[in-house]
């Protein structure tokens, strides 16, 4: 009786044994795959952050100077600067500098000297605020093609490589009051156009009604100023 007794107890001891070992195993494995796939998703979400369509855009104009000398005889081409500037002249033109203007792309099918973007800061030419100007090469020449009163807020690609744009558009209501308009613009048959406004001062229009009502009242708006032309 007492060997019986002492059989069963040795089988039940080996029994937990065995299976405590298969479960560590079981959970070495599974921690270790746990691990893989957090380093898969986290990979994962690091390259969607870095890839991204829409490019965000902050214009910080530097007194560092341009890196590349095309910006400089672009500018020259523009006739927005003056090469030969005095200040000792007085005489109210800009130096062609990076402290008044910045370039951005916005048509990939195109190298940067045959369409660009150029943020003018505001008071060059005597003129009191921010300008984005849209330029284009046709027939060897330099174009404008658009130009917007405010300045460049993003920059979002398009299967046709040309950039649909959001702009803040400046709007002096006078007597010391101003607006802005947050509107996309978008390429089609050779300029840009107004598509949609998406916010103002006050915030974003976040509902389809909002988004419609405002974008007919601020298009009358900027048609009867010029504020994109």
């Amino acid at each position: 009786m007492i060997l019986r007794l002492l059989s069963i107890l040795l089988l039940l001891i080996a029994f937990s044994c065995t299976e405590d070992g298969e479960n560590k195993g079981a959970n070495d494995i599974k921690t270790e795959h746990d691990k893989d796939s957090d380093t898969d998703h986290k990979s994962a979400a690091s390259t969607n952050d870095i890839k991204s369509d829409t490019v965000k855009v902050e214009t910080l104009f530097t007194s560092t100077g341009f890196d590349d000398k095309i910006y400089y005889e672009l500018l020259i081409e523009t006739h927005l600067c003056n090469p030969n500037y005095d200040p000792a002249k007085n005489d109210k033109t800009t130096p062609c500098s990076a402290r008044f203007f910045e370039f951005h792309p916005y048509n990939h099918k195109r190298k940067i000297q045959d369409a660009f973007l150029l943020q003018v800061k505001a008071g060059v030419n005597n003129y009191p605020y921010r300008r984005l100007l849209i330029f284009v090469r046709e027939k060897g020449n330099l174009v404008l093609m658009n130009g917007i009163v405010g300045y460049l807020v993003e920059r979002i690609s398009r299967p046709n490589e040309i950039d649909d744009l959001i702009v803040a558009v400046f709007d002096d209501l006078g007597n010391d009051k101003f607006d802005r308009y947050d509107v996309l613009i978008r390429y089609n048959e050779g300029k840009y156009h107004f598509v949609e406004a998406v916010g103002d001062l006050q915030g974003t229009f976040n509902t389809p009604e909002l988004k419609e009502r405002a974008s007919k009242a601020i298009l009358e708006r900027i048609n009867e100023k010029e504020l994109i032309f």
